[in-house]
């Protein structure tokens, strides 16, 4: 009888410490889980202008776009390929009457929409010139030379905000000869292989610095949208470079803000880079706009055959209402997705 009440209590004994070290393990864990911190952008006056751009690193995933929506595929298919349409009507109407040349691309980064839209005028010429546009890849390889321990992060950071914020010319030539070692063909060399790595081919060039004789600096507008994309998913450079970029473009205050981002509708905000080379015909803007839960990129290049008056004209039309339009369109999309 002894020997049956010693095992009765040791089995409660066991129970118990089982019992309340299981306890004491959940108790800790939802503590840690609690405490945990969301990846995100640090508070800064830039997020008036990207409030909603990103919340976390587990909204992205390598695909660019993950779907949350409980719809079937279906469904998403026949959503995604009326917003497509809409949007390629949309580049037809407001490019189709510019003169000379235009690229038009836009793709989804973020949400459940899966636009990948590539229009250009002239198929025989696959890249444009580039501006100012090529600005942000020139950051992109100064970070990725800091990253690799070739550049001192304090030579380039101040210049990179520079040269995105300001569209400084003087910045971005520095950093020029500081990505090729003041070598400007071991520059070319490194912008194109990063270029290829981040495109997969090399349509988009550097040729010469800012405002220097030589061969034209070259673009193409969904190589543009894949930097874009890189930048946003901080995929090239880490997520603390990939935020100071953004930082900068959204700060912008050179002429982005009168161009793609000239119209936006009220729920939309967007962060950009142009630019322009009025005398050659050519104004250009790229951006990261988000609209309700859906983020996109959108680049646009274009060159008259003539010169043009830089602040105004049909390809500054054409800017802002691809902007205002395509905004407006993934709002649409938005309700009507919320109400099927």
């Amino acid at each position: 009888m002894k020997k049956n009440i010693k095992i009765l209590i040791s089995i409660f004994i066991a129970i118990f410490i089982s019992t309340f070290a299981f306890t004491l393990k959940v108790s800790k864990s939802e503590k840690v889980y609690k405490n945990k911190k969301v990846v995100g952008f640090k508070s800064d006056k830039y997020l008036n202008k990207i409030e909603n751009l990103y919340k976390s690193d587990e909204d992205l995933d390598e695909n660019i776009v993950k779907n949350k929506t409980k719809n079937t595929k279906e469904e998403k298919s026949s959503n995604n390929d009326e917003l497509s349409k809409e949007i390629e009507k949309i580049i037809d109407e407001e490019c189709q009457n510019l003169e000379g040349d235009w690229q038009v691309a836009v793709d989804s980064l973020k949400g459940d929409s899966k636009v990948s839209i590539f229009k250009n005028s002239n198929p025989q010429k696959e890249s444009l010139p580039a501006a100012s546009t090529i600005k942000f890849f020139i950051a992109l390889e100064a970070y990725r030379q800091v990253e690799e321990g070739i550049l001192d992060e304090k030579n380039v950071e101040n210049d990179i905000y520079l040269m995105l914020r300001d569209s400084n010319n003087e910045s971005a030539n520095r950093l020029i000869d500081l990505i090729g070692n003041n070598d400007m063909n071991l520059a070319s060399q490194n912008l194109g292989s990063t270029i290829k790595k981040i495109t997969g081919e090399n349509k988009t060039g550097l040729y010469r610095k800012m405002l220097h004789d030589g061969k034209e600096n070259i673009a193409r507008a969904n190589d543009l949208n894949m930097g874009l994309r890189d930048i946003y998913l901080g995929k090239f450079v880490n997520r603390d470079h990939s935020n100071k970029l953004m930082k900068a473009m959204a700060e912008n205050n050179s002429t982005s803000n009168f161009k793609l981002l000239g119209k936006l509708p009220k729920e939309a905000k967007g962060l950009s880079k142009s630019g322009e080379i009025p005398n050659k015909g050519v104004e250009n803007d790229i951006a990261i706009i988000g609209v309700n839960d859906e983020v996109f990129a959108i680049s646009f290049l274009s060159q008259y055959p003539n010169p043009v008056n830089h602040g105004s004209g049909p390809q500054f039309d054409a800017m802002q209402n691809l902007g205002k339009r395509i905004s407006e369109t993934f709002i649409k999309y938005n309700i009507n997705k919320k109400d099927s």
